[in-house]
């Protein structure tokens, strides 16, 4: 699980932990992800946290490679990194625009091509994608960040088409505003209270995993 400190990740890696699978946290906060590392050992589960930056090719490779020699397979994907860098049309910066793309969808593109190339050989697999719902209808105010999940649903798209033969299946789920540090950060003039909670989209990631 992929930005599995906080947020979505923490609460999808909790819950997944607590149906019995061994969850490899990954995040480039070591202190966020040793903390979600502890609360499932708590609980009884199992979990280890590798720290890294998802967004480059050699991060991946070594986060893939301690996850098969820690555990010999990898089953399940969830591309969950995200970052908000949301600036009106006009006002966004080259910059703003590099770090919404490399986060939010080459990241998830590098790690889903990396995990494809291991589960092919397992003949099964799941891979879930995290967009969100300014994929599919990108506002103006938070372009880069709209386009850059639009980018996931396509990923998504071509992924599951390359993995089909393979027995591996491929989930994309669009959140609306969900109570997150990084949503919080944003200072949106909109209702806390009408947000979605971490636990629903986990809940949505387990729900799917159990159809599986």
């Amino acid at each position: 699980v992929t930005g599995a400190g906080r947020g979505i990740g923490r609460e999808a890696s909790l819950m997944i932990a607590k149906e019995g699978c061994r969850v490899v946290l990954v995040s480039r906060s070591e202190d966020e992800i040793k903390e979600t590392e502890k609360a499932i050992k708590e609980a009884g589960g199992e979990a280890c946290d590798v720290a890294g930056d998802v967004a480059k090719k050699k991060d991946i490779e070594r986060i893939l490679r301690l996850t098969l020699e820690k555990y010999s397979s990898l089953d399940i994907l969830v591309n969950n990194a995200g970052v908000h860098y949301a600036s009106p049309f006009l006002e966004t910066t080259e910059e703003e625009l590099d770090m919404n793309m490399a986060v939010n969808f080459k990241a998830a593109f590098l790690f889903s091509q990396a995990a494809l190339k291991i589960m092919k050989e397992q003949r099964q697999g799941y891979i879930i994608n995290i967009s969100s719902s300014a994929a599919l209808g990108v506002p103006a105010r938070a372009s880069a960040y709209g386009i850059s999940k639009l980018a996931v649903r396509g990923l998504s798209q071509a992924l599951g088409e390359a993995a089909k033969e393979y027995g591996v299946k491929v989930s994309t789920i669009y959140p609306g505003m969900t109570d997150t540090k990084m949503l919080r950060d944003i200072n949106l003039p909109v209702d806390p209270k009408t947000w979605m909670q971490p636990e629903d989209i986990a809940n949505c990631i387990l729900f799917l995993l159990k159809q599986s």
